[in-house]
């Protein structure tokens, strides 16, 4: 090789290197802003406004690189808080599948179906499924979320202690694995629980240890890539239910990203 050489293909590596920092730089800046645009919404209900303080969905949302026009699967939506974020940021051009559980949705229902009345989430689609039979289109999503629910696969409803079924948390999270695209974020909000405690003794206070957690997601074959602190409470000492006074919105909260 010789020395024009050598310089053209420095010169060509270096033009490379800096066009996919452009866009990579690109990229996140256009994921801050929908992002901002989403919280921002004039359209959202007042009572999440009074939740964004604690709940800090900016940073949530960016921690777990949720981006506009991809496909999310959102696990025990609950009241809505989040999908009505969602919505927003995916746009016309993706799509927010929200998982309910059928023995714990009609728990949300009220509240899910208010915000949805009129279609005004009008990129969201809701999916009612029963854990144990869960099953999801292979390889779709570029993003799963389970905030502040995963608990309650471990959470025994009135149905489910009636009926005598035993609730397959392999087989749940097994699905949604499988129903990820390769490279996909796996993002996990959920309320800390003393890991010593047993799983039933923790979903009844609606806690999961971040320890558990982990392990359930390794089992499955996701990557455990990194964590924050930013919904942190050291003074919350895991051992009363999360809506105990002082801990409502204020529990000490682990926030865990996965990837497949």
């Amino acid at each position: 090789m010789n020395k024009l050489t050598k310089v053209l293909l420095v010169t060509l590596v270096a033009s490379t290197l800096s066009t996919t920092a452009f866009i990579s730089n690109a990229d996140e800046k256009s994921n801050e802003i929908a992002i901002g645009k989403a919280i921002n919404n004039t359209q959202r209900p007042s009572k999440d406004l009074l939740l964004d303080n604690d709940r800090k969905p900016g940073i949530i949302l960016d921690f777990f690189q949720v981006k506009p026009e991809t496909q999310i699967l959102e696990v025990f939506g609950g009241g809505g808080y989040y999908t009505e974020l969602l919505n927003s940021i995916v746009g016309d051009k993706g799509q927010v599948t929200v998982l309910e559980d059928t023995l714990w949705y009609d728990y949300s229902k009220k509240q899910s179906d208010i915000r949805h009345q009129d279609k005004r989430l009008k990129n969201t689609i809701t999916r009612i499924s029963d854990m144990n039979t869960l099953k999801l289109p292979k390889e779709k999503y570029d993003t799963a979320l389970i905030i502040l629910g995963l608990h309650d696969i471990y959470l025994k409803s009135v149905e489910a202690s009636l009926s005598g079924e035993k609730r397959n948390a392999k087989h749940f999270i097994q699905a949604i694995y499988n129903s990820l695209k390769s490279g996909a974020v796996l993002g996990v909000v959920e309320h800390e629980a003393n890991s010593e405690f047993a799983l039933s003794r923790s979903a009844e206070l609606h806690r999961l240890s971040s320890k558990h957690i982990k392990n359930l997601m390794l089992d499955a074959g996701f990557k455990f890539e990194t964590s924050s602190l930013v919904l942190q409470n050291t003074d919350d000492l895991h051992d009363k239910v999360v809506w105990a006074k002082g801990l409502r919105w204020k529990s000490d909260r682990s926030v865990l990203r996965f990837r497949k």
